[in-house]
């Protein structure tokens, strides 16, 4: 009875090999991966991002590598998932039915404010609720939800703006200075900031 209860636990001997390859496949995909590997992840999923707001063919490999960057680190969670959430939305972009269009309209906000919901201080992830909900068309109710996730960004740029991607950050502040209604103050702490990135 004992090595009955023992062989659903243990694979035959002769599986052994495969066994112990799948454990070290498991492991290895559960450690953490460095700096660099993140920033190049991002770094290509964003690319795929704006890629797929021309061509359908980029959506699913730009939401599978968001789900990748989500899965593998924790602090992205939020962000990858605002971006999955924007992707669901450009779903609907080349959705030919009207009711296909709302599905995944409705559906990529959901997810998207959930995203935004878990790292509201996430500067990437304010500026693609940001300006997913400036391009939607009025009758989303989302012009109000759009001016707050920008006008955060302005908030915490000053304090934040060394955490991230300089030149990701320069076309936030570009989009920022040429769609928001800034103060003389504002236009010029983001012409600042804008040109410490620039010396990077």
């Amino acid at each position: 009875m004992k090595n009955e209860i023992l062989s659903v636990f243990l694979p035959p001997h002769k599986g052994w090999k495969t066994f112990f390859f799948v454990v070290a496949t498991l492991l290895n995909f559960a450690k953490p991966i460095s700096a660099a590997e993140t920033d190049s992840l991002l770094t290509q999923a964003r690319l795929l991002y704006y890629e797929s707001l021309k061509d359908k063919s980029k959506l699913e490999p730009a939401i599978a590598m968001f789900k990748k960057i989500g899965e593998r680190e924790a602090r992205l969670q939020g962000r990858a998932q605002t971006y999955i959430g924007s992707l669901t939305a450009v779903k609907a972009k080349y959705a030919f039915w009207p009711h296909q269009k709302w599905k995944w309209a409705k559906s990529g906000l959901r997810i998207m404010d959930a995203g935004l919901a878990q790292s509201p201080d996430d500067i990437e992830a304010l500026f693609i609720h940001g300006t997913t909900c400036y391009y939607l068309p009025k009758f989303f109710g989302r012009s109000d939800e759009a001016q707050r996730s920008l006008r955060e960004i302005v908030r915490l740029l000053p304090e934040q703006a060394h955490d991230y991607d300089p030149k990701m950050l320069g076309n936030v502040i570009k989009f920022l200075m040429d769609k928001l209604k800034l103060t003389e103050d504002e236009r010029e702490h983001l012409t600042m900031i804008n040109a410490k990135l620039a010396q990077k």
